[in-house]
């Protein structure tokens, strides 16, 4: 498997459109990377993600408010930021990781592509 530089590009863009639809801001930048080795990651850093709610919470000493919405908002986007990345890599994602930093803002998604299968799904023997 392969992910292309267009494919890259066309991630950053889809992620800074939906943080924008689903956040109401986009963040400032996005920087995507990709591992070499098997099983291959795609990092996604979203840069300035937290929204002025967000923001206040943080200042205000309430870090863990902002890591919990956050957390909500990456469980009930999943779906969709899934269906995006596996559209324009062709691939499905076998696991999903997504985090924010409260004091920095720094977003984190990675996405596992391995041929091992889907490691969110629940094991079918037990």
């Amino acid at each position: 498997m392969r992910i292309t530089r267009a494919q890259r590009n066309a991630v950053a863009e889809k992620i800074t459109s939906l943080e924008r639809s689903f956040y109401g801001r986009g963040p400032r930048n996005v920087k995507v990377s990709v591992s070499d080795d098997d099983p291959i990651s795609l990092v996604v850093v979203s840069v300035d993600s937290l929204t002025v709610a967000d923001a206040v919470l943080s200042e205000r000493g309430h870090k863990q408010a902002v890591i919990r919405h956050h957390e909500a908002l990456h469980e009930a986007t999943r779906a969709e930021f899934l269906e995006a990345i596996e559209q324009i890599v062709g691939t499905p994602v076998s696991a999903y990781l997504a985090q924010v930093h409260p004091n920095t803002g720094y977003a984190v998604r990675v996405f596992v592509f391995s041929d091992l299968g889907d490691f969110d799904e629940p094991d079918q023997d037990n």
